[in-house]
């Protein structure tokens, strides 16, 4: 695990990130989402949302050797 420095000017507050775990060259704009005290950095345009929302970018045959799904009535808890 990496470990980084946070910076405070005023109300501002800035991290320095350590060179192997820097974001890729061209990178100028990130979005920060907030989990509970962890902070999420992602590249601007590159959440998991824009994966889902976009146009599928796996195979045709993804997931299809996967297994059962069947359960029986009898196995089933009820309702």
């Amino acid at each position: 695990m990496a470990i980084g420095t946070v910076l405070t000017n005023n109300h501002t507050q800035a991290v320095v990130l350590p060179l192997d775990v820097r974001l890729p060259e061209g990178v100028h704009k990130v979005e920060i989402r907030a989990k509970g005290n962890e902070r999420i950095i992602t590249p601007l345009g590159h959440t998991w949302d824009s994966f889902f929302i976009g146009a599928s970018t796996v195979s045709d045959d993804f997931l299809n050797a996967r297994a059962s799904q069947d359960q029986d009535q009898e196995e089933r808890e009820p309702i």
